[in-house]
């Protein structure tokens, strides 16, 4: 079926990787692919036209690194640093919970998402089928992994964990590719070497992404170095073999100059947490350095135990931000940058190589943000006016695979009403 999306003004991919602004003209889908970009009166004939007239159609966002069942938690802890807030507010909450409330919680997720222009995201939580299956069910596109924990090196705690991260990849296959299984570790300091080097010889022959955590904290990066002869986190993957499958780390905020040269030679991505990292004072990736290395660069929201919320849009804004302040200059991190960064840029982290640019051959995973509301007019600038203007409540499309799951506040395959129950008994039961 083809779907024509015209008056609108589309945010599209030149040939050479640059942004396009176009007005007055027609994007058409054809199943799941962009098919057509360009002037109506060209334009194929479609089954079904849809006006656009007001709105800016861009590449749906990629949350690059977001731990969605968090929901559940939105606020807990407020105030605290990383490791008291992980051991006196988290885990004791999420030692209650049990497959049901991680399906509950994530489906919310996923509606937070869906109506905020998020297309694809990362998720790295407990019990994964379920996160597996909620993603399969609304439509979103995203990459789910059994979190890499191993606190022992002489058994095997916890138990099984090890076959239950290879058995992940191996037997939760998607024949659309929407929803990519892939393997993680948590970080250096919730895994040994026993177990990081087991990841790194099974990678060998899967070839799967590999999603981790790496130098979030000074203590973390100092700590590491520490038990392993001076070497940072990213030199301690690098020494047991991680990094020669596709490797993205979130956070990498105290990551050096060695590092970052590693990560480009490896072509590990980073993923940048704007807000996780400014509430837990976690400190500021050198994201100007790492892509000025040319090292690939996406972004994540973290969970919304750590944000509070799952809006890509704050991050966008935050993010530029935060990296023109941190060295006194206004020209770092651009605005064509920084969306690059939430889509296509986190497309490439995630090892997905079609999609997060509106070009022709590219899945249709399409957004569209109103210019109805004062702060979206004048538009002089579409992609500054998107980093610097734009909410996630402009959001009135949210297209993937050609198929629209979200319009003008209507879910088209999750039954919002009944997510709002189930997470209210479930929010009930939890915090009892």
């Amino acid at each position: 079926m083809r779907t024509k999306l015209k008056n609108g003004i589309i945010l599209a991919t030149g040939e050479n990787g640059d942004f396009q602004v176009l007005e007055g003209c027609s994007l058409v889908v054809n199943d799941k692919y962009i098919e057509y970009i360009g002037p109506e009166d060209d334009a194929p004939k479609a089954d079904v036209e849809k006006d656009m007239k007001g709105r800016i159609l861009m590449p749906g966002l990629v949350n690059s690194h977001c731990h969605g069942p968090m929901v559940l938690l939105r606020g807990i802890g407020g105030g605290l640093a990383l490791q008291e807030w992980l051991e006196t507010a988290i885990f004791p909450i999420e030692d209650k919970l049990i497959p049901e409330d991680v399906e509950i919680g994530e489906r919310w997720a996923v509606m937070e998402m869906l109506a905020s222009g998020v297309t694809c995201v990362s998720e790295m939580y407990d019990f994964p089928a379920k996160t597996w299956d909620v993603l399969k069910s609304s439509g979103i596109k995203g990459n789910v992994c059994r979190v890499g924990l191993s606190f022992s090196e002489t058994e095997e705690i916890p138990k099984n964990r090890f076959n239950e991260c290879i058995s992940l990849v191996k037997d939760f296959k998607d024949e659309n590719d929407r929803v990519i299984s892939e393997l993680c570790l948590h970080s250096e300091y919730l895994t040994n070497e026993t177990f990081v080097r087991k990841i790194a010889e099974a990678n060998s022959e899967l070839h799967a992404n590999i999603n981790v955590h790496v130098s979030e904290t000074k203590r973390e990066h100092e700590e590491c170095k520490a038990r392993h002869n001076g070497l940072t986190p990213i030199g301690y993957l690098e020494k047991c073999g991680i990094l020669n499958e596709h490797t993205y780390a979130a956070h990498c905020v105290w990551v050096t100059e060695d590092d970052i040269a590693i990560m480009a030679e490896k072509n590990v991505s980073a993923v940048f947490n704007p807000s996780s990292n400014c509430k837990l004072a976690s400190g500021f990736a050198p994201i100007n350095e790492m892509l000025k290395a040319d090292v690939n660069v996406g972004i994540g929201t973290d969970g919304t135990a750590s944000n509070d919320n799952l809006n890509m849009f704050e991050e966008l804004h935050l993010g530029a931000l935060l990296i023109k302040n941190i060295k006194s200059d206004a020209t770092l991190l651009n605005a064509e940058q920084v969306i690059k960064m939430a889509t296509v840029n986190g497309a490439r982290a995630l090892g997905r190589k079609d999609t997060g640019e509106l070009k022709v051959g590219k899945r249709a995973d399409i957004i569209a943000v109103s210019m109805d509301k004062p702060h979206m007019y004048p538009a002089f600038n579409i992609p500054n006016l998107l980093t610097y203007s734009a909410q996630g409540s402009d959001v009135v499309m949210t297209m993937v695979d050609g198929q629209i799951l979200y319009e003008n506040g209507e879910y088209k395959t999750i039954d919002a009403e009944k997510a709002r129950f189930e997470m209210k008994k479930c929010i009930e039961r939890i915090y009892a």
